[in-house]
């Protein structure tokens, strides 16, 4: 369970849009299903629930290791965005993030300079997320090597040239 500020939960659903802009994004988010770890689950259900709550002052949503592990590259890469959207006159090769920057942020409209003010209050989300993100980092890791040894062991000597 995670539980985000009002302005923590706009950062977020923006990283989201910038994650589902990306192509192949939910394509790569289909994982290999370890232990449901992903359970097939990008960024898109923490999208779907996070629009209707966008307007409270508290958040709450749940997110699977494999999705918090998610969200932190998404943070890093939104972090990048909008400073470029910044700088560019407020511009973006990402679909809908130029309009969803408009929604929730609408004094970006007339001054796209001030994009670079919510970079540093997304690294900062980033940072007092890190030591959580590292854990479901390294969660994923240990369950996609506990699912390797164990199909590892599966294999018959003789079926050597299986992967």
């Amino acid at each position: 369970m995670l539980s985000l500020s009002s302005d923590d939960a706009r950062i977020v659903y923006l990283a989201t849009i910038y994650h589902l802009g990306r192509p192949g994004a939910e394509l790569a988010s289909q994982g290999d299903g370890v232990d449901g770890l992903d359970g097939g689950l990008g960024l898109r259900s923490v999208h779907d629930a996070l629009l209707p709550a966008l307007g409270r002052p508290r958040v709450d949503i749940d997110l699977s290791a494999y999705q918090l592990g998610r969200l932190g590259e998404a943070l890093l890469g939104v972090s990048n965005e909008l400073r470029t959207y910044g700088m560019v006159e407020g511009r973006s090769a990402v679909p809908l993030f130029s309009e969803t920057m408009a929604w929730l942020y609408p004094e970006t409209v007339e001054t796209p300079g001030s994009a670079l003010d919510i970079v540093e209050r997304t690294v900062m989300l980033r940072r007092r997320l890190n030591r959580t993100i590292e854990q479901a980092t390294a969660e994923v890791e240990a369950a996609r090597a506990a699912e390797t040894a164990r199909t590892r062991a599966e294999r018959r000597w003789w079926q050597v040239w299986r992967r």
